[in-house]
């Protein structure tokens, strides 16, 4: 990945640099969605649930693709916690699978799918006029995120129906990229989860449709 001069010469003289403009992060947005394929990343979810006061952290894997209809599969895998599962998203369909139980769940999301790739492609793979098409996008200036200098966006969802389930998210886009390092959703109880991205591998090579094939002897729970 070329670095922008700007960028290099800020590093080598140590020198912060200001918060990038809405247009111009949301133009290089555009331009990383003609070639985004899939991506491939580690992750630390921090999840805060209000009703009891009780913050959770969990580590994990990410991989993602995009679809060509504009569906997103991706699996999620926080195998190596105490409350091991696997979480994989295609298309209407969640699935859970428990390893230490040797058993899985579905879900079938329906016409929520829509509200899921909010949750997925925001940021991956997602187009700047896709952003403002869905949310109102605003600057919060410049933070230091994981060492990176990044500019901090706040969206609010312009549809009702996202509304009720996203009240708004904050992403942080290190300077002269087009991929979020951190990302915060806020729900309507007051509950939130942070996700922050680090080792990120764009277009790794995926034959096919991405899959997470369950080992043999997993059953359905309630089944």
């Amino acid at each position: 990945m070329k670095i922008p001069l700007v960028v290099l010469c800020a590093l080598l003289a140590g020198v912060n640099l200001p918060a990038e403009d809405v247009k111009t992060i949301l133009t290089r947005m555009d331009e990383a969605s003609q070639t985004f394929k899939a991506v491939a990343a580690d992750l630390q979810m921090v999840t805060y649930t209000k009703v009891i006061n009780d913050t959770t952290t969990e580590n994990g894997t990410l991989q993602m693709q995009k679809q060509k209809d504009k569906g997103t599969r991706a699996v999620i895998n926080f195998s190596g916690q105490s409350d091991a599962r696997v979480i994989s998203f295609f298309n209407n369909i969640v699935r859970i699978y428990y390893p230490k139980l040797k058993l899985y769940q579905d879900y079938n999301v329906g016409q929520s799918s829509d509200v899921l790739n909010q949750y997925l492609l925001l940021g991956f793979g997602s187009s700047g006029k896709e952003l403002t098409e869905s949310y109102e996008v605003s600057s919060a200036g410049e933070e230091t995120v994981a060492s990176l200098q990044t500019t901090k966006l706040v969206l609010v969802p312009k549809a009702a129906k996202v509304r009720e389930t996203l009240t708004k998210i904050e992403v942080w886009i290190p300077q002269g990229m087009a991929s979020p390092v951190q990302q915060k959703f806020f729900k309507p109880s007051g509950d939130y989860f942070t996700t922050r991205y680090s080792n990120i591998k764009l277009n790794p090579p995926i034959k096919g449709k991405l899959e997470f094939p369950l080992p043999p002897g997993t059953k359905r729970q309630g089944s």
